[in-house]
């Protein structure tokens, strides 16, 4: 499940992500955010996962596409975990994006995540 946080403003998009993301939570995911890269040029993604049990295929997939298309209309991504592999996954995603504009901050520093994310 995906869900938008309240702190959300402008071109600022903070979410939370939960349990086994489906396929159809891409269905209203990718047009929220396409449609704030329309009106803002690019976005600043703060995805905090919570409980997070991986993605089915056909949602890694809907991912891929996304992070192809639009990688370079991501300003900054700040990627908020609870476990070592959701560490490691945001290192592997670090050549998608320009540098240093993708970081991995454990749940214990999301403040600092918020901050960076809206500097």
């Amino acid at each position: 499940m995906i869900e938008v946080l309240p702190e959300s403003s402008g071109k600022v998009v903070g979410l939370t992500i939960s349990g086994k993301l489906m396929h159809d939570d891409y269905h209203t995911f990718v047009p929220m955010l396409e449609q704030h890269i329309k009106d803002y040029g690019t976005v600043r993604v703060l995805a905090i996962f919570h409980d997070f049990a991986g993605l089915e295929a056909r949602a890694l997939w809907d991912e891929m596409k996304f992070d192809t298309k639009h990688c370079r209309d991501v300003e900054r991504c700040a990627i908020v975990g609870e476990t070592a592999w959701e560490a490691w996954s945001t290192k592997i995603a670090k050549p998608l994006f320009p540098k240093g504009m993708i970081r991995y901050f454990d749940v214990a520093q999301l403040s600092a995540a918020w901050q960076w994310i809206q500097e």
